[in-house]
């Protein structure tokens, strides 16, 4: 009996065993297929993970620190467009300024809209002429001849040289991965400043709705003190304007306030390898 009862647990250790062999080999496997699926992915693939306001831990917990002044800095891609003017008048209601990254238009409404805006008090920045990831990010000089479009063209309509831009899909996305860098750096050099975002509305994805952008913004901007919140302002964008009546209020009871992007703000960037 003894033995027999030897035996059965050297086989049921040895059953343990192969299963948990044969586990972990699956698991690997899956893992590994999750990996390369997460790979070729299109477009950007984390932002969560990207999210840093200083690369110096001293000044992010500095900041940090002082929660009284909670500031939100609305922005504004793609424009403009007839949604550029709703957005205005609802910024008019509340007397706060936003910030506004422009593509390249030709048309005279566009330039007009772009003249209210810039009149108005919101900063204005370069966004692209083109808004076409794979040709701009073909190359960096592909990038800077776009980036140069849309600063003259600005420039011509406001009078003004515009100091700041916004990277198309963000400063890190599976198109710009070999020139980022090297775009950052030319760009820095020659005086401009880029800005990311650390909170977004994903007016921009699958399936948005007014309450989704509303919940995502108000939830990404709990706890900040320094909130970059990405919106758009294209054509279709209706329910970001219905979102953005009902954005304001609520953040305004909560004690936030509104302010634009200027030379003194911090910038807000993902992090570049």
């Amino acid at each position: 009996m003894k033995f027999k009862k030897a035996a059965g647990l050297i086989y049921l250790f040895v059953a343990v065993v192969i299963i948990s062999c044969i586990s972990e080999h699956f698991t690997k496997k899956e893992t590994s297929l999750f990996e390369k699926a997460v790979q070729q992915m299109e477009y950007q693939l984390d932002y969560s993970n990207l999210y840093c306001y200083s690369n110096l831990t001293e000044e992010l917990n500095a900041v940090n620190a002082d929660m009284e002044n909670k500031a939100v800095y609305l922005t504004f891609d793609d424009g403009p467009s007839a949604r550029t003017e709703e957005i205005l008048d609802i910024l008019d209601k509340y007397d706060i300024k936003a910030t506004f990254f422009v593509i390249y238009n030709e048309s005279d409404k566009a330039k007009e809209i772009i003249k209210r805006t810039y009149e108005k008090g919101h900063t204005i920045g370069v966004h692209s002429a083109s808004h076409s990831y794979k040709e701009i990010y073909s190359s960096v000089d592909s990038f800077l001849s776009d980036f140069e479009k849309c600063f003259e063209y600005l420039k011509d309509i406001t009078g003004d040289a515009p100091s700041i831009f916004r990277f198309p899909g963000g400063s890190v996305n599976n198109y710009n991965k070999a020139v980022r860098k090297d775009i950052a750096d030319e760009l820095t050099r020659r005086g401009f400043t880029y800005f990311d975002w650390n909170v977004s509305g994903e007016d921009a994805t699958k399936n948005y709705s007014e309450d989704s952008i509303y919940s995502n913004v108000l939830m990404g901007c709990k706890g900040r003190n320094s909130s970059v919140v990405l919106l758009h302002d294209s054509e279709n964008k209706k329910e970001t304007v219905a979102a953005l009546e009902r954005i304001i209020p609520d953040l305004l009871k909560e004690g936030y306030v509104f302010l634009p992007i200027d030379e003194n703000v911090h910038p807000t960037v993902f992090r570049i390898d």
